[in-house]
């Protein structure tokens, strides 16, 4: 199978998981929440490494507190969107300029 081939493939596949997901959480949140927690758990089970389940686990936890609290599906996105740009800022991007500061030489 060619690469093109391949990711049609996926987005096929990505688009029929969507669309069930989708119909899921507008019929049956409950169906909906249990779907999604299973495939949280697929992704973090077909992790190879025991501490980085353990890991990926604690991590899914904090997130599902975090997000319990909200009261809101606005405040939902809001608690998402600061946590991505927390993120970013103390990790991502120091990580970043250091690459950048290796590739230059200094």
């Amino acid at each position: 199978m060619t690469w093109q081939e391949e990711k049609a493939r996926r987005e096929t596949a990505a688009r029929e998981t969507h669309a069930r997901l989708s119909r899921f959480f507008r019929e049956d949140r409950f169906a909906f929440e249990r779907e999604r927690k299973r495939l949280i758990e697929d992704v973090i089970n077909s992790v190879d490494d025991e501490g980085m389940r353990l890991r990926l686990r604690a991590l899914q936890d904090s997130w599902d507190r975090k997000m319990k609290g909200a009261g809101s599906p606005h405040n939902r996105f809001v608690l998402a969107r600061t946590f991505f740009w927390e993120h970013f800022h103390e990790a991502w991007q120091p990580s970043l300029e250091e690459f950048r500061r290796l590739l230059d030489g200094k």
